[in-house]
């Protein structure tokens, strides 16, 4: 589930998870650490709201997009991901998902939340990496180069002082020449390098962009399977409070919510992705369950929602 997460990360700057929190993105120019002597390319950085629960349909089309499910199934998994992540965080006090982050829980029993440092979620800057540099080190006393004086005995006829005139002209057009040649090589060196780094690099980008960064059609747009009901059902909207994995869970939470006054409190039969959903109180039409809801997130369980079945 988190690699949908992931993926929508990429292309919106909040990403909700019903009934959990919300995955908010902001982008950080590139930069350089001091401390580490690195340079940064620019960033998506994640943070976290647990304030933000409720439902704006981003995650659940979405994967019922990719799986091709129906909307109120999607939703199901969804409850079904966001109660085993509970689960975790109550039996072990922390919650790692791939790609994404750390939560744990600090001395005041707040949660916290640790972004993954190694995952870049702006695209224009796949497959760039941090930079490191360092001083140059110059040495102060550098040695004095040595002159080497040449004394012309007397003597020396004027064919050998004309052989000496001619071999120093030749060595130092020779040493002028080799540096330039040098020089020219180096730089020619140079832009094949960086040609090819861009070519490379702008292969990657094109790579990238068919493979993984495909915008989807708007939400509006998008036509989602339905499931086929065959049998009729005089109360398909039910009104749910919870889900749990095991069924004798279930029938206690349906014995609290009978003390606390919900006579109708039952749970459903175990439904494909394992979970017993609790439920208030069952309605014959979408009105009926939508003015309960209203009620029931007034006045009890903000986090109570409508299952079709």
């Amino acid at each position: 589930m988190t690699q949908y997460i992931s993926a929508l990360l990429y292309r919106y700057p909040c990403v909700i998870v019903p009934g959990f929190g919300a995955f908010i993105t902001e982008i950080q120019s590139s930069f350089y650490d001091v401390e580490k002597q690195l340079f940064f390319p620019p960033q998506k950085r994640i943070s976290f709201n647990r304030n933000i629960v409720n439902n704006d349909g981003l995650l659940a089309n979405h994967i019922a997009t990719q799986e091709r499910l129906s909307y109120e199934e999607a939703v199901m998994r969804i409850q079904a991901m966001v109660a085993d992540w509970n689960d975790t965080l109550t039996s072990f006090d922390s919650l790692s998902l791939a790609s994404i982050g750390t939560f744990s829980y600090n001395e005041e029993k707040s949660l916290q939340f640790a972004p993954i440092q190694n995952q870049n979620y702006l695209a224009t800057s796949f497959g760039l990496s941090s930079v490191g540099v360092q001083a140059i080190q110059r040495e102060e006393n550098a040695a004095t180069p040595t002159v080497i004086a040449l004394e012309t005995a007397r003597g020396k006829t004027r064919r050998t002082a004309t052989f000496f005139k001619y071999a120093s002209v030749l060595v130092l057009t020779l040493g002028i020449g080799s540096v330039l040649v040098q020089n020219g090589y180096t730089a020619y060196v140079n832009d094949q390098t960086l040609s090819i780094e861009n070519n490379v690099q702008s292969q990657v980008q094109n790579k990238i962009q068919q493979a993984t960064f495909i915008i989807e059609p708007a939400i509006d747009a998008i036509a989602l399977p339905v499931k086929d009901e065959t049998t009729v059902v005089t109360t398909p909207y039910h009104l749910v409070a919870a889900a749990f994995r095991s069924e004798e869970n279930a029938a206690i939470e349906v014995e609290i919510l009978k003390k606390k006054g919900f006579e109708d409190a039952s749970f459903l039969g175990r439904t494909k992705y394992g979970m017993y959903p609790v439920v208030y109180s069952s309605f014959t039409t979408h009105e009926e369950a939508k003015d309960a809801l209203k009620e029931i997130h007034r006045a009890t369980n903000k986090e109570a929602w409508i299952f079709i079945k």
